[in-house]
Order: C-alpha cells, then structure tokens, then sequence
C-alpha cells in the first residue's frame, strides 16, 4: 500500500512533457515573426531612402558620375 501511493503518475510527466513541447513551438513562431518583421520594416527604409535620393545620385557627385558614364557610352 506505501509503495501504491508513492508512485508517480507516468500521465502527468507526459503531460508536462507536451505542454513544453508547445510552449517551445510558440514561443518559435512568435521569435520568427517579430525577427521578419524587424526584417521587413528594414528593407521598407531602405527603398525609402533609395526613393528619396534624386535620379541624378545627389548635388555634386551625381552630376560627375553621369557626366562620365554619358562619355564612355559616346565613345
């Protein structure tokens, strides 16, 4: 009878052994979808700063790089 109330319940290992198993899985999924978003949000201020630059690649070095890349097309 001592040893009958001593016994572990093998239910309850198995049981917490699964509600770690989620919470490791969630707690994945959560990490990967606030890393892609970081990731995302980014690459959206990347192409908006690209966007924000003129055509001409700024005020003076811009002018020069068109200006030679114009000339080795001519020749």
């Amino acid at each position: 009878m001592a040893n009958q109330a001593r016994r572990k319940d093998p239910t309850r290992g198995v049981a917490i052994f699964f509600v770690v198993v989620i919470m490791l899985v969630l707690v994945t999924i959560l990490y990967k979808s606030v890393s892609g978003r970081n990731d995302y949000e980014a690459e959206q201020r990347a192409a908006r700063a690209a966007a924000a630059v003129p055509a001409s690649g700024g005020v003076a070095g811009g002018s020069v790089a068109a200006s030679a890349a114009g000339a080795s097309q001519a020749q």
